[in-house]
């Protein structure tokens, strides 16, 4: 390898060592699913399949020797390091950090150790045989001046004489400290003396010589390893990209045959409950593939905000979304299918898990509105008798889950953060206007304030002040959840006033005991496309 190209390469394999570990700092469980994470994985894989060639090449003499008539052996070795250091950048770039999926972490761990092994191998193995020429070089120049030495010596009748003294602790040592290590004098000496200083040098070169082949066969034995596992790379990389295609390239949309996946079972048309797919990717990818195909379902099926009994709300088209229930390759399907697979108990406890239970009770609720379409809200009887949020209207791995379940048992007791009571939807008028994304762990924090701020800058549903008569109008969810607030209106109080402009704030605050707290009459009407006030459809057209 040469000088420049060795730094080149060394600086690949550093920033490749920069980007895995980013996943510290950064993870983005939706990125490898996009449309751009699906192009860095299609040219990163091809990349990684690059070095395969050269390793055919020159194993196959008479490929070889067609080949190396147009492109020479170096220039191959040259391409073979450079893909196969640029495709693994590629890859943990389309990755996202997302290193859940047993699978996804072999492939990548693998990917690191043959990138780094195969740069300090190819580095060292050149060092070493550089390292044995030129110590054969010196042992050549070394054993002929040490054959000159004992001419001379048995040519001479004091040459005994001056061995003997040489036997002597101070002889030796004065004869060191008149020659260099490899033997060349620094003042003249006699024959005997020179031949001694170059035997111990020739030793010590021979020994060096061992030592650097056992290296070199410690090498040999490592190339074959390294060759082992770029195979088995090669395998897992193959089942990765069959499983990709096999449960739909998801980053095109869901029409005619842009999915591939298929069903062991018929899907039941009532939605009660969903087949399993002939072959799962691992369980722990199951959540991340949830969130994909309802993250599409969501933004394909999200409407911006509309007039609905007088309250401006964001709204979807529920009558689309019943269309996907019960159709086998639609997003909606996939998604309640994807939850049956997903192992609860492999979940982190953080924001990852708790963006995901965020986003199953929202789609929960979707749910349950779109299998008894077309239905004015979601406390129709239609839905349930009495009370739609003790239905159980999800399975997710081997349990059934209602609403209430996952609102009290999960997502309120396990995380201690009263704003999720805004982000959990009753697919209502009154509750908080969405943005067009779900919930990510990315960004949780940032979306969930955002989603405070936004409903109680919303003077119809979420904050109205009369600041003359003292009175402030809030959301029936901070009566309904008051508990979450320290159970009274001025905790009430003082959490809106941490999400309103500082006038407000101001205001709140300095009014806190004396404010007299109304709630607005929470409207369960559908937040449906169809059912917009006649007067905003009219005027959107």
């Amino acid at each position: 390898m040469k000088e420049k190209e060795k730094v080149i390469v060394g600086g690949l394999v550093a920033l490749l060592l920069i980007l895995w570990l980013g996943f510290v700092v950064h993870r983005s469980p939706d990125f490898a699913g996009s449309f751009a994470g699906g192009v860095l994985a299609v040219a990163g894989s091809l990349l990684m399949l690059v070095p395969l060639i050269y390793l055919i090449i020159k194993r196959i003499p008479p490929l070889k020797r067609a080949v190396t008539k147009h492109i020479s052996m170096p220039t191959l070795l040259a391409v073979h390091i450079y893909a196969g250091v640029l495709g693994p950048i590629l890859v943990v770039l389309h990755t996202g950090h997302k290193f859940n999926s047993p699978l996804g972490i072999a492939l990548t761990a693998i990917t690191l150790m043959l990138v780094v092994s195969g740069f300090v191998g190819r580095y060292l193995m050149r060092s070493e045989r550089m390292e044995i020429k030129e110590k054969q070089k010196l042992l050549t120049e070394l054993t002929a001046d040490f054959e000159q030495a004992q001419e001379e010596i048995r040519c001479s009748p004091t040459a005994a004489q001056e061995l003997t003294t040489l036997q002597s602790f101070f002889g030796r040592l004065a004869m060191r400290l008149l020659t260099t290590r490899d033997g060349s004098r620094q003042t003249p000496l006699p024959a005997a003396a020179r031949a001694l200083s170059l035997s111990e040098s020739i030793a010590d070169v021979e020994y060096a010589i061992r030592t650097h082949e056992t290296f070199k066969r410690a090498f040999g034995i490592w190339l074959k390893f390294h060759i082992v596992m770029s195979f088995v790379l090669y395998i897992l990389l193959a089942l990765h990209i069959w499983a990709g295609i096999h449960f739909g390239l998801r980053w095109f949309e869901p029409s005619g045959g842009a999915h591939f996946a298929t069903t062991s079972q018929t899907v039941d048309p009532g939605g009660s409950s969903y087949s399993h797919l002939t072959s799962e990717l691992p369980i722990a990818s199951a959540a991340d593939e949830f969130s994909q195909h309802y993250g599409r379902l969501f933004l394909r099926n999200w409407r911006p905000a509309v007039t609905i009994h007088g309250f401006l709300t964001t709204v979807f088209d529920y009558a689309a979304i019943a269309g996907e229930v019960g159709q086998p390759n639609s997003d909606f399907t996939k998604a309640a299918a994807s939850l049956q697979r997903v192992d609860v108990a492999l979940l982190d406890g953080g924001d990852y898990e708790k963006a995901f239970w965020i986003n199953i009770y929202n789609f929960g609720a979707m749910k349950l509105a779109a299998e008894h379409y077309p239905v004015p809200s979601i406390i129709d009887p239609k839905i349930s008798a009495d009370d739609p949020w003790g239905v159980e209207a999800l399975r997710i791995g081997d349990e059934s889950y209602s609403l209430k379940k996952i609102e009290n048992a999960i997502l309120l007791e396990k995380f201690d953060d009263p704003r999720i009571v805004f982000a959990i939807s009753c697919a209502a008028v009154s509750c908080p206007d969405r943005t067009d994304r779900i919930f990510s762990e990315a960004s949780l924090d940032q979306q969930l304030d955002a989603l405070v701020r936004g409903l109680f800058a919303n003077s119809t549903k979420g904050l109205a002040i009369n600041r003359e008569l003292g009175v402030a109008t809030l959301s029936w969810i901070l009566k309904a959840d008051q508990r979450l607030f320290g159970g009274s209106d001025q905790g009430v109080l003082q959490f809106v006033s941490r999400y309103v402009p500082a006038d407000t704030q101001n205001w709140l605050e300095s009014h806190l005991s004396e404010i007299k707290v109304e709630y607005f009459t929470h409207d369960w009407g559908l937040n449906d496309i169809a059912l917009a006030d006649t007067q905003t459809e009219e005027g959107t057209r």
